[in-house]
């Protein structure tokens, strides 16, 4: 069998993200033909997928030693260099790949990541990134770099625009789906609950795009935390206004407290409304991973609800509890999300 087959077997085979499967197609073309370079540049990008950046690196020198005139060759030395942290390196040797390509779109787009990788030069990496668009506009993957470029320099707007240009070229990019959610689910105003609704519905397009995006389910759960938590931190915040207020006014400790109960139930029925139905039975499982939050939750909310037909001298001790209740909620969320980030990635 020549080596055209399994060449384009192991191309598909990582075009689909399975990289361990093209590593092992390659493996006996390299064994035969060493000098292969086609088959070290697919090796070399095999082998960063498979988060093995010194083996591919050292496999991408084999393939510029073999052809130091080789653009190609070039670029997957500099994809493994930024991998490694070399990140000079890496934009040197995308610059000479550029100069030996310089109408080769794919060329520019890696010296563009190479110069974001390293975020001393984004004015130059926007060069790049715009270049490699000019070239190519109709390649979503181009337009994903010019985005990252545009999020680096602060320009969340053009960000967002060209994120929306992958997508109408790529209706299913997955990486798309997930960058433009990221700016929706990504920010500070617990009021802006369209926004969030509109971020966790993009996550799970992105997820539907491609199961493998890790990076996307990481963030649907920290997103619907962020919900969780926001609700919490309201019924403790009016759990507490009612205990400073319950010696002095026991109509209005029953006030707060109906508030307690009724703001951030309002505020997640208004948040819920927006979810389709399978991102409602993933909330469900959120909640049910989450027990010991859960049912602090719902500790909370009895002795709010108890406290507003209680009598007069039962409320400081009820909203005293029902404050420390949902102290303990906001506690056990924060306690999980840096659990979640403190985990080695997959």
């Amino acid at each position: 069998m020549t080596t055209a087959q399994p060449i384009a077997m192991a191309r598909l085979q990582l075009q689909r993200g399975e990289a361990q499967a093209a590593a092992e197609l390659l493996g006996p073309v390299l064994a035969a033909e060493p000098d292969h370079v086609t088959a070290l540049v697919l090796m070399t990008h095999a082998q960063l997928a498979l988060e093995k950046p010194d083996l591919a690196h050292e496999v991408a020198a084999r393939a510029v030693r073999y052809a130091p005139g080789s653009a190609e060759a070039l670029t997957a030395l500099s994809r493994t260099l930024t991998a490694l942290g070399r990140h000079d390196e890496a934009i040197a040797t995308a610059q000479a790949a550029t100069a030996r390509q310089p109408e080769n779109p794919y060329r520019h787009n890696r010296l563009a990541w190479a110069l974001l990788e390293q975020g001393l030069r984004p004015v130059e990496a926007e060069h790049a990134a715009r270049e490699a668009v000019r070239l190519d506009p109709d390649e979503a993957d181009f337009r994903i770099t010019y985005a990252m470029v545009m999020k680096q320099l602060n320009l969340p707007e053009r960000a967002r625009e060209a994120l929306r240009d992958a997508l109408r070229i790529a209706p299913d990019n997955a990486i798309a789906r997930h960058e433009l959610a990221a700016f929706d689910v990504v920010h500070r105003n617990p009021f802006a609950l369209r926004r969030l609704a509109r971020g966790v519905t993009g996550l799970v397009a992105a997820l539907r795009a491609d199961p493998r995006q890790e990076a996307s389910r990481h963030l649907l759960d920290a997103a619907l935390r962020q919900f969780l938590t926001y609700a919490a931190v309201m019924m403790g915040v009016f759990a507490y206004l009612g205990w400073r207020v319950a010696g002095e006014s026991a109509p209005w400790a029953r006030v707060l407290a109906g508030a307690a109960f009724l703001v951030p139930a309002a505020y997640a029925s208004y948040f819920v409304a927006r979810l389709d139905r399978v991102l409602k039975t993933y909330l469900r499982e959120v909640v049910n991973r989450h027990r010991a939050a859960s049912v602090a939750a719902a500790v909370t909310l009895a002795l709010l609800l108890t406290a507003t037909v209680a009598p007069a001298a039962w409320l400081p001790a009820l909203l005293g509890l029902a404050c420390l209740a949902g102290f303990i909620v906001r506690l056990l969320s924060l306690t999980v999300n840096l659990r979640n980030r403190r985990r080695p990635p997959k």
